[in-house]
This record gives C-alpha cells, structure tokens and sequence, in this order.
C-alpha cells in the first residue's frame, strides 16, 4: 500500500473508532459493538479518493465479489491534494449491491467458462500433457500445478505410493485449468463511478461542516451499527460472542 494511502486508511480508522485488520486478515478494519447481549465485529472496506471516483482492487474475481457483499464501506472524500479529509459517506451491501451485481455479470460468464472447460478434461488429456504413465511422480504433478501448492500439500494429495495414480493427475489438471482460466476471468481494478456514490449523497458528511468531535463520531458508528443490524448477513457474520 501506498504511503499517501495508508495515512488515509488511519485518518479514517481513528475518525470513526475502527480497529485495524491487517494484512494477513485481508480486511481493512473492523467496527466493534455490542448489541443484544452480542460482540460484533464487522469487516469494513475503507476506500478514499482525490477524484470522486474509487479503486477497487487488483485482478478482481468471483471471491471478491462474496467478501464485498459481506462488508460495510467507508469512503473518505479528500482535497485534490489528498491532504484533506473533507466528506465521509458510509454504505451497507445493500447500497452497494448494484455496482457489485454489475461487475459480477461482466465477469461470471468467464469463469463459468473456466469452469466448464476444466469439467471436460479426461484421462486422455493427462496423458497427451504429462505422458502415459501408471503410477506420477511428485515431480510430475509439480510441473503440471508449479507452486500453486506447499510440498506438503503436494504429499497430501498422493493416492497412491509415493506418487498420484492418472484419475488424480486428472484432478489436478483440471485444478491447473481452472487457475489458468480463472487468471484470465478477473477484472483489473474496476472503479466504483462518481455517478454511483452520488446518489448517496444525502447521506454523505461534510466533515468540515460538523467539524471532527465525537458527535460525528457518534454519528457514524451509528449509521453503520443500523446498516449492520439491518443485515442479515451481516450480523451472521460478525457476531463474535455471547455475553453470559
């Protein structure tokens, strides 16, 4: 991440009261509440721009669209400059569900694609590209699926001594396929619009207009404890424990 992208990313946890996630989470932070006798903690996507419109990701595919209708999202409207923090607008899944249901068509018939193409390798197909053998090496199936998998999981996946018999060959061809295909299905950093968020923007905060107390604050640990009480997966998903 960039630097100028990480302060924003902190700029935004400390102005609402997130709890950074982490990289190895693979979530940008998490809003903490208690309601109902329950801890939540929900995934948020914190996003930014200079521009009015938003970066995404690199090399999106179907797993980003599952975990973006799990999220809430945070945007921080900056100065050109990206020096200043001016508005900040907050969205469930349900706001976001139509941008994410349109890239989500744009790339589905692709990996249906993949997926089917993998589905019709055969026996023969084995043979033609690792060579007709009884019983494969380790080394065969490394060369086939490379370092998509640990050397344990490589042994993990023997079926038969010290090697793979050819029906589990042919399993790993067609996961080798559907990764080859699936890196050619995914979309490279698709925007979110301007024209999208502003249809928000009623809803979105002038920062400087309500000043940075713990009104705003409170104001927006309210707006995203509604939207994620009003969510059904939302509230599947962040729940976290019961209190005694």
């Amino acid at each position: 991440m960039a630097i100028q992208d990480d302060r924003r990313e902190t700029e935004m946890r400390e102005l609402v009261g997130l709890r950074a996630g982490g990289e190895r989470s693979g979530v940008d932070a998490y809003f903490d509440f208690d309601a109902n006798d329950r801890k939540y903690a929900v995934p948020i996507e914190l996003k930014s721009t200079t521009v009015g419109s938003v970066s995404t990701a690199r090399d999106v595919g179907l797993g980003h669209i599952e975990k973006w209708r799990a999220r809430l999202w945070v945007f921080g409207f900056y100065s050109s400059s990206g020096g200043v923090l001016e508005r900040v607008l907050t969205l469930g899944p349900d706001d976001m569900e139509p941008w994410i249901s349109r890239i989500e068509r744009y790339i589905a018939p692709d990996f249906m694609i993949g997926e089917r193409t993998a589905a019709k390798l055969e026996i023969e197909d084995v043979h033609a590209i690792c060579g007709e053998k009884e019983t494969y090496t380790l080394d065969d199936a490394r060369a086939l699926y490379k370092r998509q998998w640990s050397v344990s999981r490589y042994t993990s996946e023997m079926d038969v001594e010290d090697g793979y018999s050819p029906s589990r060959m042919l399993r790993i061809l067609k996961h080798r396929a559907r990764y080859l295909n699936n890196r050619g299905a995914t979309l490279n950093n698709p925007r979110i619009p301007r024209s999208f968020l502003q249809r928000y923007a009623s809803r979105t905060l002038d920062v400087a207009a309500a000043g940075r107390n713990e009104a705003l604050r409170r104001r927006l640990r309210r707006d995203l404890r509604q939207m994620t009480m009003g969510s059904q997966t939302l509230r599947s998903i962040a729940a976290t424990t019961d209190e005694a």
